[in-house]
C-alpha cells in the first residue's frame, strides 16, 4: 500500500441532527464540570449543539421537546426509535433525567442563541442535583429562559385515525395513546437496560471488539429479583411489549418467558439467572447471518434457508469469545445451540446425536416459538394473537417442543394472555388485564375500552366471571384479536 492510499481516511460519519442534540445533552454536563468556557473542547460541542438545533428548529417545530416516558424517548408526541448505535445513549440520557427529577427538555427556537446561553442553561442543569427537589428547582430556576425541563409526568397522546377519501376514520390509529404510568418502574427500567445491553453486545461483536458479560449478568440478576418478588411484573413486559425492534426485543423476551417458566418449574434463583443469560444470547449468532436475510419479506430460498439455520452454531461460537469464566460460559452453549433442535432430534443443527434436549433447551425453543409468532416479522408483518400462537405450538408438542413444558407454559400464559383484545357478546371491546386464579374457565379480568372521536379511552376493569341475577355469564367472548390488529399498543392501555 502507497503512503497516499494509506493517508486516506475514511470519512467520519454523518450525525443527524437530533442525534447530536441527544448526544450533546448527556456530553455537555461532564464538559461544563472540567472545563473553562474558553476550552477548545467545549467550546467545540457547544457549537454542535447549536447547530443542530438550528437545523431542527428550521425543518421543524419552533419547540423541540424531548421526554423520557415509560423507558421510551419521545419527539414531541412521537416515539423516538433509535438506531443501535445510539441504543446507548438514549438508556443513558434517560437514567441523567430521572436521576435529577425530571421527565426530560422543552427547547424553543432563539434566532440569537449564544454560547453564553448553552452554557448557562447547562451549568444550572448541574446545580440542580445539589438541591433537594431537583426538577422543581430547575424549572423554577429557568423560568422564562429558551430550555425549560419537562416535569409533569402524565403524558397523553392522542389516537390520529387515517381517513379514506371521504373522510371517514379508516379506524387504524397512527400514533397510539399512552396511558398514565401505573407500572413498576423497576421491572420496566429492567427490561430497558436489558433491551440497551443486547444492543451493545451485538454492536461490539459486530466491530470485532470485546464483549464482557458482566453487565448482561447484572441486568438478568435484576430481573430474577423482580421475577421472584412478583411474576406478573415481568411476565407483562414481555407479553404487551413493543414491536419496532425486533431483534433486541426478542431476544429480551425469550429471556423473560423463559426465566418465568424456569421459576414455575422450580428452578433456583442462581438457576433462572443462567438459564436468563442463555436466552438473552439465544440468536446472538444472528450477527453473522447477513442482513439482507434477517430482513428479507420473501420466503427464502434452500440455499437462503440454510444459511439462516446456522446462527445456532454461530451463537455457540460468539459466546465463546465472551470475556467471562470458563464454567459459566459452558452452562449458556447447550440451549441457544438446541433450540431449534426439537425434541424428536429432527430439527437443526442436523447431527447423529442421540442424547435428549437440555431442560434450558427445551425452555428457549417454547420461548422463542411464543415469541416469534406473536411477534411482527419482515415476512408476517401482521403477528398471530395469542391464542393462534398457542393452538399453532400445540400442534408440533411433542416434536419440536416439550408436551410436558408445553403445558405449564400455558397455564402459566393463560388461555387468554394479558393484552389480547376480546369482542364480547355485549357489543364490547375489552383489553385482557390479568387471570385470576378463582376463574371460571379461565375467564379473565379486563378493561373495557371506548372510542371518543379519534382517542381511546380505558374504561372499567371487568371480571368475565361474573354472572347475573339468572346464573348467567354477564359476558361472553365471542372472538379474539391481537391489538395490533388495530394499530393499538398493549403497553400504552395496561402499564
Amino acid at each position: 500500500m502507497s503512503r497516499e492510499v494509506a493517508a486516506i481516511k475514511t470519512p467520519a460519519p454523518v450525525v443527524k441532527p437530533l442525534e447530536a442534540v441527544l448526544q450533546s445533552l448527556l456530553r455537555l454536563p461532564q464538559l461544563v464540570k472540567i472545563h473553562q468556557p474558553n476550552n477548545k473542547i467545549l467550546r467545540e460541542n457547544v457549537d454542535v449543539f447549536k447547530e443542530a438545533l438550528r437545523a431542527m428548529w428550521k425543518e421543524g417545530p419552533s419547540e423541540i421537546s424531548i421526554r423520557s416516558h415509560r423507558g421510551r424517548l419521545y419527539l414531541g408526541n412521537a416515539k423516538y426509535n433509535p438506531p443501535s448505535a445510539m441504543t446507548v445513549t438514549v438508556q443513558k440520557l434517560m437514567e441523567f433525567f430521572e436521576a435529577r427529577g425530571f421527565f426530560g427538555f422543552k427547547l424553543a427556537a432563539k434566532d440569537d442563541l449564544s454560547d453564553e446561553d448553552i452554557v448557562s442553561f447547562i451549568k444550572t442543569v448541574n446545580l440542580c442535583q445539589t438541591r433537594e427537589k431537583p426538577g422543581a428547582w430547575l424549572d423554577e430556576s429557568l423560568a422564562g429562559s429558551w430550555a425549560k425541563p419537562i416535569v409533569d409526568s402524565d403524558f397523553k397522546i392522542a389516537f390520529v385515525f387515517a381517513n379514506d377519501s371521504e373522510g371517514n376514520a379508516k379506524g387504524r390509529p397512527l400514533i397510539w395513546n399512552s396511558g398514565t404510568k401505573t407500572f413498576a418502574a423497576k421491572a420496566r427500567r429492567s427490561y430497558s437496560r436489558a433491551l440497551a445491553v443486547i444492543t451493545n453486545v451485538q454492536e461490539r461483536i459486530r466491530e470485532g471488539d470485546t464483549v464482557s458479560l458482566a453487565k448482561s449478568r447484572r441486568v438478568v440478576q435484576d430481573m430474577v429479583e423482580s421475577l421472584f418478588q412478583e411474576e406478573k411484573l415481568l411476565l407483562n413486559l414481555s407479553t404487551i411489549r413493543d414491536y419496532d425492534d425486533y431483534t433486541a426485543t426478542h431476544s429480551v423476551n425469550v429471556g423473560i418467558l423463559s426465566m418465568c417458566l424456569g421459576k414455575r418449574l422450580g428452578l433456583s434463583k442462581v438457576s433462572v439467572v443462567t438459564l436468563g443469560l442463555a436466552a438473552l444470547f439465544h440468536d446472538l449468532g444472528k450477527v453473522d447471518v447477513p442482513i439482507e436475510l434477517i430482513r428479507k419479506t420473501t420466503k427464502f430460498t434452500r440455499e437462503e434457508y440454510d444459511t439462516v439455520k446456522n446462527h445456532s452454531l454461530y451463537s455457540v461460537s460468539r459466546i465463546l469469545q465472551i470475556n467471562a469464566d470458563h464454567k459459566l460460559k459452558t452452562k449458556l452453549l447447550q440451549a441457544p445451540f438446541e433450540h431449534h433442535l426439537g425434541v424428536d432430534l429432527g430439527g437443526y443443527p442436523a447431527s447423529n446425536r442421540h442424547a435428549p434436549v437440555s431442560l434450558f433447551g427445551r425452555i428457549v425453543a417454547i420461548a422463542d416459538h411464543y415469541d416469534a409468532l406473536t411477534s411482527s416479522r419482515s415476512y408476517r408483518p401482521v403477528p398471530m394473537n395469542p391464542e393462534q400462537a398457542l393452538d399453532t405450538m400445540t400442534s408440533v408438542s411433542g416434536t419440536a417442543l416439550d408436551p410436558l413444558l408445553l403445558k405449564v407454559f400455558i397455564n402459566m400464559i393463560g388461555i387468554y394472555p394479558i393484552g389480547i383484545l376480546l369482542v364480547l357478546d355485549t357489543r364490547e371491546i375489552a383489553m385482557v388485564a390479568e387471570t385470576p386464579p378463582d376463574a371460571i374457565d379461565a375467564r379473565p379480568t379486563a378493561f373495557l375500552l371506548y372510542r371518543d372521536d379519534n382517542t381511546i379511552i380505558k374504561g372499567d376493569l371487568v371480571n368475565l366471571s361474573d354472572l347475573d341475577e339468572n346464573g348467567k355469564f354477564k359476558r361472553n367472548i365471542l372472538r379474539c384479536f391481537h391489538p395490533t390488529d388495530f394499530g393499538i399498543n398493549a403497553s400504552d392501555i395496561l402499564l
